[in-house]
């Protein structure tokens, strides 16, 4: 059940920036701006939650180094998905 949480957590932070930055910005909420950065500013703290349970649940194991990591590069990810959404939303459009 904890490996459960934990992988939805992570699909959580796949899809919530996209959804976030598709919310806020074709219904005219937010400029393209500020709704791309609340998009990777939710995927940057659902990764870091996904690091944070991840490690904890490998506590009795050999931890690594995963928090650090998300905390340094964990926006990289929904940065790319929030441009190929906007690519996407732009060519379709």
């Amino acid at each position: 059940m904890k490996r459960l949480s934990i992988a939805s957590l992570l699909l959580a932070a796949l899809i919530l920036p996209v959804a976030l930055f598709l919310g806020l910005w074709l219904r005219g909420h937010a400029g393209t701006a500020t709704a791309a950065l609340a998009g990777i500013a939710a995927g940057w703290a659902l990764n870091v939650g996904w690091a944070l349970a991840s490690e904890h649940a490998a506590a009795a194991q050999e931890a690594g180094n995963t928090v650090s990591i998300a905390l340094r590069f964990g926006w990289a990810c929904p940065a790319v998905l929030v441009l190929l959404a906007w690519l996407a939303a732009r060519l379709l459009a």
